[in-house]
């Protein structure tokens, strides 16, 4: 792996690292704001929201003027969110805290997946977006355990700790990779490209799945926590965030095979494969009564998001090759729209019948994915005969 591609990669570990540590903070923040554990995942949704906004044109513009500039502009911003969620006093200050956040990385992650894109040929792109998936997977894993190892002292070390790596990887993206020269005359066909997108049947039916597959991941990881904290299991912080990381330790290991899957035996059957195992593992998740049966569930659930975004951020930078940035950008809004609606979504199913009945509509969404999937591959297999016939 090459220093610029290794700079970009550890830019997709800095967003999960803060966005999922709250999953371990909950019975701290509970507390620290009188809150309860619904009010304290709202704060997700406040980082997701204007993150899937924004989003939807981070990518686009970085077409026009540069990856380097839109990712030191938007790890700035993110940093200075996580200072602000240090200096949080109330709930209401870290909601918007949070927003901060929200924004500055949405210019960070498309950005980086279309940087990614440019860097990388084709026959190898299926390997490197399942590196990108390990490294994304890592901050989903690490996050909720360095905030269950941090909050015994002050929970708001993790935001101190995200700041500064923020900084220090940004320095290094701008230091391996190289200046794109801003192109002022594609200025004129931003809005032409975005409709371009939006319009493509392929795009939008990749964004459903990506929009299905983060509602499942988050509705199920983001009330967990609590599930575990409280009676029958009472685990505390340290167990809770060991357990949550489970899927993201899952997810760093299996991102790798997923992406060589996805190079070998094609992408929409990657897709496919992922869904299943998510599904398994839901259902795994249903029966589990202990540490180890949660621990085993858990990693079954990471392999299969792993093997799934392997395979979506795979088609994503090759869908519409000219516009990989602008797709990223209406993928990556799509699908963060869904990470970011979960706990609202959810909230009222885990009050009214626990997480048993959250795990039962998991499932059930699940299984609406598989027949997109192959609508999916129609529409990509009818868009590669159209660009041959073209050509």
């Amino acid at each position: 792996m090459d220093t610029k591609r290794l700079a970009v990669l550890s830019g997709g570990y800095i967003g999960p690292l803060s966005s999922n540590a709250v999953l371990a903070m909950i019975p701290v923040l509970k507390t620290e704001f009188g809150a309860s554990a619904e009010e304290i995942l709202v704060s997700i949704t406040f980082f997701m929201l204007p993150f899937a906004l924004f989003n939807l044109f981070s990518g686009t513009v970085s077409d026009v003027y540069g990856r380097r500039k839109m990712l030191t502009i938007g790890f700035l911003v993110y940093a200075l969110g996580c200072i602000f969620c240090v200096l949080s006093s109330d709930l209401m200050s870290f909601y918007l805290s949070r927003s901060v956040q929200g924004v500055g990385y949405a210019f960070v992650n498309p950005v980086l997946l279309a940087l990614l894109g440019d860097l990388t040929p084709p026959q190898e792109r299926g390997k490197v977006m399942g590196y990108f998936g390990a490294f994304t997977t890592a901050g989903i894993a690490t996050g909720p355990m360095i905030a269950g190892f941090l909050t015994p002292y002050d929970w708001r070390w993790m935001f101190v700790l995200v700041a500064v790596l923020a900084v220090l990887v940004s320095i290094w993206i701008r230091t391996a990779c190289p200046v794109s020269r801003p192109n002022p005359d594609a200025l004129r066909s931003l809005k032409s490209n975005v409709l371009t997108a939006v319009s493509n049947k392929a795009v939008i039916t990749l964004c459903a799945l990506g929009f299905l597959a983060f509602i499942c991941y988050m509705g199920a990881l983001g009330f967990l926590s609590d599930h575990l904290s409280i009676p029958p299991l009472s685990m505390d912080e340290e167990a809770v965030g060991l357990l949550v990381g489970m899927s993201g330790v899952a997810g760093m290991f299996a991102a790798p095979l997923g992406g060589r899957l996805v190079d070998a035996r094609g992408r929409t059957f990657t897709a496919t494969i992922g869904f299943a195992v998510v599904d398994m593992a839901f259902l795994a998740l249903y029966f589990s009564t202990n540490w180890v049966h949660f621990a085993g569930s858990l990693l079954v659930f990471g392999t299969g998001t792993a093997f799934i975004w392997a395979s979506l951020l795979t088609i994503t930078v090759e869908v519409i090759p000219r516009l990989k940035g602008t797709v990223s950008s209406v993928f990556n809004s799509s699908r963060f729209f869904g990470y970011s609606l979960a706990p609202l979504v959810f909230a009222p199913i885990y009050s009214q019948g626990g997480f048993g009945m959250l795990l039962l509509v998991g499932i059930a969404i699940t299984f609406i994915a598989l027949p997109v999937i192959l609508i999916l591959k129609a529409q990509l297999e009818a868009s590669q005969s159209d660009r041959t016939l073209a050509s």
